[in-house]
C-alpha cells in the first residue's frame, strides 16, 4: 500500500486595499505563499497605480504572476500558481501596468469566477 501525502490547502486573500500602507500585508500574504485578489475598483488612480507597480516588482523578485480577472479586480500568486482561462502574465520588467482590461466595464465576469472558486 502507498501512502501520499495531501497537498496542502490553497489558501487565496481577498482585500481591498484602502491606501499604500496595505501593500505590506499583501506582501506578507504572497511571500507566505498565499495568492491575494485586490479589489482596485474603488481605489483612486493614483493609488491603483502604485499598488500595481508594487506586486509587479514583488512578484518578480518572487517569480509570481500578476492576472487582471475583470475591471479593478486583480489576482497576485505567488511561484508556483498557475492560472488558466485568464490573462495572466508573468512579472518582469517589461510588463506594462496598465492592462488591456483597462477600458474592461462588464463587472458581470466577476461573479461567475467568485463562484466557481467557493464551490
Amino acid at each position: 500500500m502507498h501512502v501520499h501525502a495531501l497537498p496542502a490547502p490553497v489558501r487565496v486573500h481577498m482585500l481591498t486595499p484602502l491606501s499604500f500602507n496595505d501593500a505590506q500585508e499583501i506582501g506578507d500574504r504572497i511571500k507566505s505563499g498565499s495568492s491575494v485578489f485586490m479589489d482596485l475598483r474603488n481605489a483612486d488612480h493614483d493609488l491603483e497605480e502604485r499598488l500595481r507597480d508594487f506586486v509587479g516588482g514583488l512578484t518578480s523578485a518572487l517569480e509570481g504572476s500578476v492576472t487582471d480577472v475583470a475591471h479593478g479586480i486583480i489576482l497576485v500568486a505567488p511561484a508556483g500558481v498557475n492560472v488558466s482561462g485568464m490573462n495572466n502574465t508573468q512579472s518582469d520588467s517589461s510588463h506594462s501596468s496598465h492592462s488591456s482590461y483597462s477600458d474592461y466595464r462588464d463587472e458581470s465576469d466577476i461573479t461567475p469566477l467568485f463562484g466557481r472558486l467557493s464551490a
